[in-house]
């Protein structure tokens, strides 16, 4: 009995505790289970977070780089605006000081110098040069004595051609032209035909127009005084150049050969009597190149070697024998053929545009048309300077 009574109160407490140790068992795992729902959450909760973090940092970077686009668009506008502002600015600048210079020279006054800057312009719009190159030709004509009624009558325009097809500089193809037309008594209105002498005598024969500028310069005076016109002397010195005598060297000689005629010495007086050389004729005048290169030929073509020297030397002189010995050779038909080989009209402007028919030339062009546009626009750079610095300020706002 008393056996029994305690296998049922051990059956019993075993049975409790059974019990309890499942419900704790159920509990343990309501608890695990309610744990692992609240951890869910929480990182449910926490990556929202973090994608809300990052989607506000793209767009603050978004935001940031839109304001750094419209910075940099403001700067980029206000910087081209600036330097347009600048080239209108220094273009008109710099023509105007020229403009200065040419009025230093006395040239013009009034509206005669209103000519000169419209007619600077133009040039500087229509050719591969700049107003402010044409400016430039202007002084460095009205310094050698043009009026502006020469340089706006041919003189300007003439120079332009020259440089342009003699590849020199305006200054220089305008002061060669000037002292040209100084040094034969022309007018201004003889310059394209100045332009045209020099530009095919470089071009039919050895150097350039610098060469025969250098020549004219040294002797052209001279031949003026001999008679002669600037087509046969431009000629001769062309002549000269293919035989390679160029530059300041060939017009020294030939000068100092004319020279030598006008007061032969007792020995050289002599000599031209003797094989009937005759530098005058009947009245007292020159007879021309072409009479003296023929008489050159005929009288002494026909001696020895050591004879034509020393008739040359003893004439002309050791120095002007060299170009004396290119006439003897030439002859009356050479200076003939060369006066008619440099004596084309319209060669200087023909050439320029053979020279500038290239994406250069078109470059140029475009250039000079720029920036005469930027001239005329001159006259009103304050206005537009306000205008605009007042609009980009709006804009910056």
């Amino acid at each position: 009995m008393a056996d029994r009574n305690v296998k049922v109160i051990l059956s019993l407490l075993a049975s409790g505790y059974e019990s309890g140790m499942a419900k704790a068992t159920a509990a343990t795992d309501a608890l695990t289970q309610s744990t692992a729902g609240l951890d869910k959450e929480q990182a449910a909760a926490q990556k929202a977070a973090e994608k809300a973090a990052q989607e506000a940092q793209v767009l603050a970077e978004k935001r940031k780089k839109a304001a750094a686009d419209v910075s940099t668009a403001m700067l980029t506008a206000g910087a081209a605006l600036l330097a347009g502002v600048g080239m209108v600015t220094k273009g008109y600048a710099d023509f105007d000081q020229q403009m200065s210079h040419v009025e230093a020279t006395g040239v013009a006054t009034g509206a005669a110098m209103d000519a000169l800057r419209d007619k600077a312009v133009e040039l500087g719009a229509s050719t591969s040069f700049s107003a402010t190159d044409a400016a430039q030709g202007i002084e460095e004509l009205a310094k050698a004595g043009l009026t502006s009624a020469d340089i706006l009558g041919g003189g300007l325009a003439g120079a332009l051609d020259l440089a342009a097809a003699g590849s020199i500089s305006v200054a220089e193809a305008a002061e060669t032209t000037a002292v040209t037309l100084k040094q034969f008594g022309l007018q201004g209105g003889d310059a394209a035909h100045v332009a045209d002498l020099l530009a095919a005598g470089a071009n039919e024969a050895v150097g350039g127009v610098g060469d025969m500028a250098a020549a004219l310069k040294m002797s052209g005076t001279v031949a003026a005084q001999y008679g002669l016109s600037i087509e046969e002397t431009v000629g001769v010195l062309s002549m000269f150049a293919s035989n390679a005598l160029i530059g300041s060297d060939a017009g020294t000689s030939f000068k100092q050969m004319l020279l030598q005629l006008a007061s032969p010495t007792g020995a050289a007086r002599k000599m031209l009597d003797e094989y009937n050389i005759s530098a005058y004729d009947a009245q007292g005048n020159f007879v021309g190149m072409e009479s003296l290169a023929g008489q050159l030929k005929t009288q002494l073509g026909g001696l020895s070697q050591e004879q034509q020297n020393a008739a040359l030397k003893t004439i002309f002189g050791a120095d002007a024998m060299r170009t004396a010995t290119v006439l003897m050779n030439e002859g009356a038909e050479g200076v003939r053929k060369w006066t008619g080989a440099v004596n084309q009209q319209g060669y200087a402007a023909e050439m320029a545009a053979m020279k500038l028919d290239n994406l250069n030339g078109d470059l140029e062009q475009l250039g000079g048309a720029f920036e005469s546009a930027f001239i005329r626009s001159g006259s009103g750079v304050n206005n537009f300077l306000r205008g605009a610095v007042q609009g980009l300020t709006g804009f910056v706002n």
